[in-house]
């Protein structure tokens, strides 16, 4: 199967709780997962095959479930072509 990649927001919520604890476990989560990742401002582009990167939104919802959110809200932005695509390809410099 192509490489693909996947550009995940993670929104948890938790009432009367803080939730900054949960991104950071997420965050680690997939620093240790091997997958290949870019860490931006306001999403984590994910690089991979298509299961191993719907497994990892998979269970980043559920260590921010896990972890107090009583709910998540994941924006997912997937991007596939046949030949594959990789995070290099998507890297647009501006001056």
């Amino acid at each position: 199967m192509p490489t693909v990649t996947a550009g995940l927001q993670l929104l948890p919520n938790g009432k009367d709780m803080d939730t900054n604890g949960i991104i950071t476990k997420v965050v680690d989560f997939i620093n240790d997962s091997g997958m290949k990742h870019e860490i931006g401002a306001m999403e984590t582009v994910i690089e991979g095959e298509m299961d191993d990167v719907l497994k990892i939104i998979k269970e980043a919802q559920r260590i921010a479930s896990d972890s107090g959110a009583n709910e998540v809200i994941s924006n997912v932005k997937i991007h596939y072509r046949p030949e594959g695509v990789q995070i290099k390809d998507k890297n647009v410099h501006l001056d």
